[in-house]
């Protein structure tokens, strides 16, 4: 089934904060079900960075799932103040790891004490954070399979059907239960594959171990996810970090148990063998990547467990070096621009 197809629920008021690949596949389900329920006002809305992303909104989103571009209400976020009449209902999140929390303080004033936070972002630490921040029973995790990318600005294509999961890091009781029930019905559960799992966590942990062992070696090695079988070198640093990732977060008690991290990495290399990582796309595009978030927050773990992670580091400090030549060759002035949040940009999937 594709998005044209698919059954559509009820919808609700949607602001979608980050207009990247995945930004956009999420407005254009949300719009769709709005048209086809003939809806009486827009209840989807993309927030962009500020007036100059505004004026380059071309006032409708293309997916390659549907026949015709999606008209979708844009508003620029930058300079907001309390006066300017944006209620947030429910905020999906879009945006870079990296990004996310100056993303989300940027509309913050404009968020209820009711109002939910959904998250769609690599590793695992900005969920922890904003859980932090705004409360266990606000915030909600999105794991998702799906595979997206820009052909052009607001331009994105469906590059593989897959799943969503659903869920609360703090999901204990029948409350927990109720929020992530009436949250589904908001969303569209049925184009996009949505379920719900009461044990994010523990799907965010695996994932992150996952990412940590594939992504920064595709930038290493400047290939596809599957190649990393196939060079000998590649191969033997991907077993090296699975038996490393796996003795620190044995360490960690809230880390579910790994099992056999080896064999999970390569089914997902053989299942995504023609994929190229969101960290190498970025890596190619001259942009900063997730890697902070990714084995960046597991030698973190690491530290705080005072236990030694050489694989990791090493690789890290390869993924630094590799990220600041590619950012300054990318750079106007041939010199490596100083890292900003930028809420908005292109964001894709592995």
């Amino acid at each position: 089934m594709t998005l044209t197809d698919k059954p559509i629920p009820r919808a609700a008021g949607w602001h979608i904060l980050g207009a990247g690949a995945m930004g956009c596949l999420w407005a254009c389900a949300m719009a769709r079900q709005d048209e086809r329920q003939a809806m009486g006002s827009p209840q989807v809305s993309l927030l962009l960075r500020d007036q100059e992303a505004l004026a380059g909104y071309p006032g409708q989103v293309i997916c390659s799932d549907m026949e015709h571009p999606l008209s979708i209400p844009a508003v620029a976020i930058a300079g907001a103040d309390d006066q300017t009449p944006l209620q947030i209902h429910n905020l999906l999140v879009t945006t870079k790891a990296q990004d996310t929390l100056t993303a989300v303080a940027s509309v913050a004033n404009h968020l209820s004490t009711t109002s939910r936070i959904v998250l769609l972002q690599n590793g695992l630490k900005i969920q922890q954070q904003l859980t932090r921040l705004y409360g266990a029973e606000r915030v909600f995790c999105v794991s998702t399979s799906h595979g997206a990318w820009l052909k052009a600005p607001f331009d994105v294509v469906h590059a593989g059907n897959g799943d969503a999961w659903l869920g609360q890091l703090d999901a204990t009781g029948t409350c927990s239960r109720a929020r992530l029930q009436s949250l589904r019905q908001l969303l569209p559960a049925e184009q996009l594959n949505v379920h719900i799992d009461h044990d994010i966590g523990a799907r965010l942990w695996r994932k992150l171990a996952i990412n940590c062992a594939i992504n920064a070696l595709t930038v290493i090695h400047d290939c596809r996810n599957g190649e990393l079988l196939q060079i000998p070198e590649a191969r033997q640093s991907l077993s090296r970090l699975c038996d490393e990732i796996c003795k620190v977060l044995q360490a960690i008690p809230e880390a579910p148990p790994m099992g056999d991290l080896w064999t999970q990495v390569q089914h997902v290399l053989h299942v995504t063998a023609a994929n190229v990582s969101s960290t190498l796309q970025d890596i190619r595009r001259g942009r900063h990547s997730e890697i902070d978030h990714l084995n960046g927050y597991l030698c973190e773990l690491a530290s705080a467990q005072h236990m030694p992670c050489p694989v990791n580091r090493a690789v890290l400090q390869q993924m630094r070096v590799l990220e600041s030549r590619a950012i300054q060759a990318h750079s106007p002035t041939g010199s490596e621009r100083p890292r900003q949040s930028s809420p908005h940009r292109s964001t894709d999937r592995q």
